[in-house]
């Protein structure tokens, strides 16, 4: 659990890191925002919702809990969301997203 939640915490801040001044809590990306498409984004769409996830789950494995069990499933649901809104923003936004979308599979 607690290597899970070190190295998913590493990848989240390399995400942060790769996203500069794009970064934003919302889903809409800013309005001089870029695609990012370099770093981690390379090989993965969403780093830094899948870090939350999986520190969670970390966190689940060291309470084994089913309230923590509960908690993560409801996390991934509330992400997998944001994603699919996210996505259809990035769509409208970048004619390339497409492109990058068949590519990182992610």
């Amino acid at each position: 659990g607690f290597l899970l939640i070190i190295i998913s915490s590493i990848v989240m801040l390399i995400a942060i890191k790769d996203l500069g001044s794009n970064l934003s809590p919302f889903p809409k990306p800013k309005v001089n925002g870029n695609l990012i498409t370099s770093g981690i984004y390379r090989f993965i769409r969403h780093p830094m919702y899948y870090s939350l996830i999986l520190i969670s789950f970390g966190i689940f494995i060291i309470k084994f809990s089913i309230y923590y069990l509960f908690l993560t499933i409801s996390l991934a649901l509330v992400i997998k969301l944001k994603i699919i809104l996210e996505e259809q923003y990035l769509k409208n936004k970048y004619k390339n997203y497409f492109l990058y979308k068949n590519k990182v599979k992610y």
